[in-house]
């Protein structure tokens, strides 16, 4: 290009001088050099965009695919999940949007357990379709009124003479029967504590562990609201009124409030003839606790969702919407945390076998609350 530049500006000035041709030469051959060097860059700067552009829609390209293998994965692992659990679905959106909250709440769990700041583990279990809210509106209690809480004519337990061991489990002495499951249609976590506190105390008492029915107390005592609300204290006192409860395998659970059975109910298998409430404060829990399980009331929410292990730290409040029956505590053994042993209703495969294992020592009203109401039946 710069040659033929050169060509047509002698052959059009042909009368010019020879320095003005030198000077016309030189000045053609700078213009062309620049042109030349601009044209180069040009070229380069084009071949950069080209070569970006592709390197981009490489990249773009490896991440979706990354992004979809990803997703197969997960969509994957669902499918195994929901086998697992027996989870279906009504429709095809239903099932995007439980597998999206699935993927949420997966992604949560491996991002806490990563971090490994803490002192418990969550994992996937049964809960792991629903979010937090869901959750609580499907295995919490609606918040009890205090006035409802707490029997204030009602003696309470005095263990200023009691020398509590370091650690206590009631399992161990075979006082505890095989966790249970309160299904997420009822929320009947106050009906499974009272019988499984007098359960426990009828054991310890007369040598016989046996099942009781939560659904008796579902259907038949007026004091609570069956699948909807309920207080421990209030099934001690219909169960005292009704001379005992009878066994789980005469009247079994059914997830649900139906009419009472008066012939079942009349077939009684264990016997209180009163109930304790216990002052709040974790040492006054520590004293009732060696003596007998007792039944408590906690808030359940956020990371106890997905608890799988360990002493449970995390953070909760104290607006009860959960009862459960502590039923020992003591030391763990790798970490030295002292914790609270709780039996939960929430079938197996949720904690530790069902269990929960949480942090003592931490307040006064302890973790969550669970040393501020607090109660046992008496044989």
């Amino acid at each position: 290009m710069p040659t033929c530049m050169l060509k047509a500006q002698s052959q059009t000035k042909i009368h010019r001088s020879y320095d003005d041709r030198r000077s016309g030469e030189h000045m053609a051959l700078s213009s062309g050099a620049m042109s030349s060097a601009l044209g180069r860059r040009l070229i380069l700067f084009t071949c950069c965009l080209a070569l970006s552009a592709a390197a981009a829609s490489s990249a773009a390209a490896v991440v979706g695919d990354v992004a979809g293998g990803d997703n197969k994965l997960m969509m994957g692992r669902f499918l195994r999940w929901q086998a697992a659990y027996n989870r279906s679905y009504a429709t095809a959106e239903e099932r995007e949007r439980r597998f999206q909250v699935y993927r949420r709440n997966i992604e949560h769990i491996e991002a806490t357990n990563r971090a490994g700041n803490l002192t418990y583990t969550l994992g996937e279990n049964q809960f792991a379709d629903l979010t937090e809210q869901e959750f609580l509106d499907l295995y919490a209690m609606k918040a009890m009124p205090s006035s409802l809480r707490r029997d204030a004519g009602r003696k309470q337990a005095n263990f200023s003479a009691v020398d509590a061991p370091t650690s206590v489990d009631w399992r161990a002495k075979g006082a505890v029967t095989p966790i249970k499951n309160q299904g997420p249609s009822c929320s009947s976590c106050w009906a499974f504590v009272t019988a499984a506190t007098i359960e426990s105390i009828t054991k310890i008492k007369t040598g016989k562990l046996v099942s009781l029915s939560e659904q008796e107390l579902i259907d038949c005592d007026p004091y609570d609201g069956g699948c909807n609300l309920g207080y421990f204290v209030n099934g001690y006192k219909w169960v005292i009124e009704n001379g005992g409860l009878t066994t789980e395998a005469n009247y079994p659970y059914q997830a649900r409030r139906n009419y009472c059975s008066r012939s079942k109910a009349a077939q009684r298998a264990a016997r209180i003839s009163d109930y304790v409430q216990v002052p709040a404060g974790e040492s006054q829990l520590q004293q009732a606790v060696a003596q007998q399980p007792i039944a408590a009331a906690i808030e359940m929410g956020g990371s106890l969702q997905f608890y799988s292990g360990g002493v449970f730290s995390g953070q909760c409040g104290t607006r009860m919407n959960h009862a459960i029956t502590v039923v020992g505590y003591g030391a763990d053994a790798n970490t030295g945390l002292k914790y609270w042993l709780v039996k939960n209703s929430w079938g197996t495969s949720w904690g530790e076998r069902g269990y929960l294992r949480m942090r003592r020592d931490f307040t006064r009203s302890g973790l969550c609350g669970i040393a501020l109401d607090l109660a046992y039946p008496v044989v």
